[in-house]
Parts: structure tokens; sequence; C-alpha cells
């Protein structure tokens, strides 16, 4: 088991102080419930005073066909401090991330040599395969709309895209530069981590990769942190973002993107999950160091490939 301290940038609009995050635990349960509450207890020990500490089961929620999400409220003596999620896939425990509120946070030690770790990750990664359905997911007939921060104003007239970071040509694009661009269209399925998906969508945009051509990100750039206008941000391996079927979306199904779909612009990469693709879209920044975004400061994996089923952070490749 390893487990890092963090004070993630990505949570701080949330109130969020510190995460605590724990990979490969390994663990086998038979009554996970009982069992996970007991494994909570042991692991918080080692940062708060346990004669002091509750936890306590708030509700279980299933993360595809394979997982289940576990989760808890943790209080200090009357005051609630800390929601923990535990990760559980065939009654193995295999991820814990507890986030500690700014007032909670304060009984947390720091452990800077902690943070900032960089993510092993499986090597080929692949690309969507059209013939067959992502691992582990169910498809309805329509979209589940999620707003973290809910959505955001938008003033088409000031809206821009900047491409920044470690690039030669930084950018920024209005929305009538980029309906001049060279569009494709393709047609592929959305897949949600939660486990469900949208078959046969039709996308309209931009290559990613034509926009990173333009900008000319350097040689050492491994990761392309996007984020929205309403503060959301994701992190998408560069590999990834300039994969070929990426693309900065501008209509949907034949029609111009609907506000609750990320108008003017989202991102769309098919074979990633769809916490990767970013609503409302204002700045993509080039970078090799990796940052987590709002997902994945929560636990969820740094790349996100659909088709191997990457739901949660892993430390072992």
């Amino acid at each position: 088991m390893e487990c890092y301290v963090k004070i993630p940038q990505a949570l701080s609009a949330r109130g969020i102080g510190k995460v605590l995050e724990c990979l490969d635990i390994e663990v086998t349960l038979s009554e996970p419930l009982k069992e996970v509450e007991t494994f909570l207890v042991d692991l918080l020990s080692r940062y708060v005073a346990t004669s002091r500490l509750r936890v306590s089961f708030s509700e279980n929620e299933p993360i595809g066909t394979n997982y289940v999400l576990y989760k808890y409220h943790v209080f200090y003596d009357t005051n609630f401090i800390a929601s923990c999620r535990a990760v559980v896939r065939k009654y193995s425990l295999g991820e814990v991330v507890c986030t500690f509120s700014r007032a909670g946070a304060g009984i947390v030690p720091a452990a800077p040599e902690l943070e900032n770790r960089e993510p092993k990750l499986r090597s080929p990664a692949p690309t969507a395969a059209t013939s067959r359905g992502a691992p582990g997911q169910y498809y309805i007939d329509h979209f589940i709309i999620y707003r973290a921060f809910g959505t955001p104003t938008i003033s088409v007239e000031k809206w821009r895209l900047v491409v920044s970071g470690m690039v030669s040509n930084p950018l920024e694009l209005s929305l009538s530069d980029l309906e001049k661009m060279p569009r494709v269209e393709i047609v592929r399925d959305f897949h949600c981590v939660t486990g469900w998906s949208v078959p046969s969508v039709r996308w309209e945009g931009i290559k990613l990769k034509l926009i990173a051509d333009m900008a000319k990100p350097s040689e050492s750039v491994r990761w392309a942190v996007v984020s929205g206008l309403d503060g959301y941000a994701a992190v998408v391996p560069f590999e990834d973002f300039v994969s070929e079927e990426s693309l900065l979306v501008l209509k949907l199904n034949g029609k111009p993107l609907p506000v609750d779909q990320g108008f003017p612009a989202r991102i769309f990469i098919p074979h990633l999950y769809g916490w990767k693709s970013v609503k409302w879209v204002s700045r993509v920044e080039f970078t090799n160091r990796y940052v987590d975004g709002y997902w994945e400061a929560l636990g969820y994996h740094e790349r996100g490939n659909a088709f191997l089923e990457e739901r949660f952070k892993e430390t072992s490749t």
C-alpha cells in the first residue's frame, strides 16, 4: 500500500483542504461494509487521534459492472472533517481517498515529499475499438448531464481558447477563428466512468492534433491540462490528446453544441472516459509535469482509457 497526502488545487473551490490517497491496498473482504469501516479507522489513526474519531457509513455506488464505491463520513469529536471513498472490485479493496475540509485539514500532517506522484501508465495506450463496446458498460439512449461546478455564464464575444504552457507559439483563438479551421466528423460511442454509454454519437469539430501542431509544443511535453469556464479541469496524457480521433467539438449530432454539452466548445477523446472530455473548454496547458484535475484528485485514473477499464488509479504497472 502506498499513501499520499496532497493539497489539491483542483478541489479548493469545493472547500477541500487536503486529500489522503492510498493505492494498491489489495485487501480481500468478506463483509465489505464492516471491514472497510474498520480499515478506515485503522488508516486514519495514523493521521487523526483515534480516541476522538468516528467513521460513519454513508452510501455505496456501483461504478460500471465491476466496481463499487463505499462512501463514509468522518467525524472528529462531533465535527465533520472528511469524506472517504473506498474502491472495491470483486471483494478486493484497492484504493481509498479521503477528502478533508479546510477545517479538518489542520489536524492532518502535511507530507510534501509525497505530493505530485508521477503516474505509471500501462503502455501502449489502446485507442477506440469501433467493433465492440468498452468493458463493464451498459448502453442508454440519452446523455446524463453532469455539472460539477454548475453551468457557467458564456459570452461568445469574449470567449477564447487559450493554448499555453510548454509551447513556442501560444494561441488565443476565438469561436470565429475556430469556425474557419478544417473540421472532421466521426461517429463514436460516449463512455461515462460510472458505467453508462451512449451509442453512435455524431461529433464534429477540429482535430486536437491540429491545434497542438499550431502551438508547437516542446518535445518534452507529456500532459495536457484542460480547463473549462466553470473551473473544472482534467489532465490528459499528451499521446491521447493528439491521437487521430481526438476533437475540439463544435457540433453534436449535426447541430450546434448545446449549452449543457459545453457550448461553445468541448473536448472529446473517444477512447477515454467522459470526465476527460472537458465542457466549456477555455484553456489547454501543455506540461511535462503531472497534476491532478478534479476527478483525478478524487482517485480517478490519470489516463482513463475506457477499453482498458482504467477507472481508478493504481501504482503498479
